[in-house]
């Protein structure tokens, strides 16, 4: 009974739509009412179907990308940050927020200092190159290598460990991220045979001069924990001079102009060379030179003389 409710219903709506005359319902017609709404649902499912399908395209070619050969992408996880570098191309995830970050292109005199934002940890990055940033970089500077000449050194200190390093020319310096320098590029001293070095070795406190016997090359520069305490000249004692040196112990050195040949054992001692004759050397670390202060005393006879010479004064012998 149900059934033919629900045929009889049918049938009588089919009529009513398209006004067929008041009969019984025919198979077919029925047919024809299921056929024609079961087209409509498909066109109707077709459609949605399609529009939804460009939809997700649209949001999927959004997230499609092209990279260049200095680009990157950002991406932003639930697990983190990771990078895509280029050249090439893909699809990203449209549900994940990217962002498009260029590289930074050094050249052979340049370095970056970058920073991992997770870590803290700071490092180096050297020229020449096309520098990718990790997930968690950032880039703290971007500086210029220190470039040194022959005839020059740079000293650095590592503000961690208290380390110190000295970096001669020839040559391109990159310093660590934790160094640093306190007077920059400086030069080196000059040793001729009237030019000497006294060195002060920071961790001692020992003092030595350095004299071009001893550098062949004819260059200085200190060593890591040393520093130029003096630059000293040599010193001349004419044929008619003379000069007294006292070291640390207290013994004198007698330096004659008249003994020209005597070798006073210590490089540029003597000065026959120059052809004034005499003598020379170098003063040596904790020695003094000897300055002799003379006293004159008046003679008693004179200065009585003087005395009884000068108006209104009267002696003795003139008062009894």
């Amino acid at each position: 009974p149900l059934a033919s409710q629900g045929r009889w219903t049918a049938a009588i709506r089919f009529r009513a739509l398209f006004k067929a005359p008041s009969r019984a319902p025919a198979m077919g017609d029925i047919e024809v009412f299921w056929t024609d709404r079961r087209q409509k649902q498909c066109l109707g499912g077709f459609a949605c179907a399609g529009v939804l399908s460009a939809i997700v395209f649209g949001v999927a070619m959004s997230a499609y990308v092209q990279l260049g050969p200095d680009d990157q992408v950002l991406i932003k996880t639930s697990q983190g940050k990771r990078v895509v570098n280029g050249p090439g191309a893909g699809q990203l995830n449209p549900f994940q927020p990217y962002e498009w970050r260029k590289a930074v292109l050094l050249d052979a005199l340049q370095y970056a200092v970058v920073q991992d934002q997770l870590t803290a940890i700071v490092r180096n990055e050297v020229g020449p190159k096309l520098l990718f940033l990790g997930p968690n970089d950032a880039i703290v500077k971007t500086e210029q290598k220190v470039v040194l000449q022959k005839d020059q050194y740079i000293r650095y200190v590592d503000r961690m460990t208290g380390v110190e390093r000295v970096e001669r020319g020839p040559g391109t310096i990159v310093p660590a991220p934790t160094e640093v320098t306190e007077n920059g590029v400086e030069n080196v001293v000059a040793l001729t045979f009237g030019t000497a070095v006294e060195v002060r070795n920071k961790m001692t406190g020992v003092r030595k001069l350095v004299t071009s016997c001893d550098l062949p090359e004819g260059v200085y520069a200190p060593d890591a924990n040393e520093e130029i305490a003096e630059i000293r000249s040599l010193i001349h004692v004419l044929p008619h001079e003379a000069m007294i040196v006292r070291d640390v112990a207290g013994k004198m050195t007698v330096y004659n102009g008249r003994e020209p040949d005597k070798n006073q054992g210590e490089c540029g001692s003597s000065d026959s060379g120059s052809g004034v004759g005499g003598t020379a050397f170098f003063l040596k670390p904790y020695s003094k030179i000897v300055r002799m202060s003379w006293s004159t005393y008046p003679n008693p006879a004179a200065v009585a003389t003087e005395t009884a010479e000068e108006p209104g004064v009267q002696t003795a012998e003139g008062s009894g």
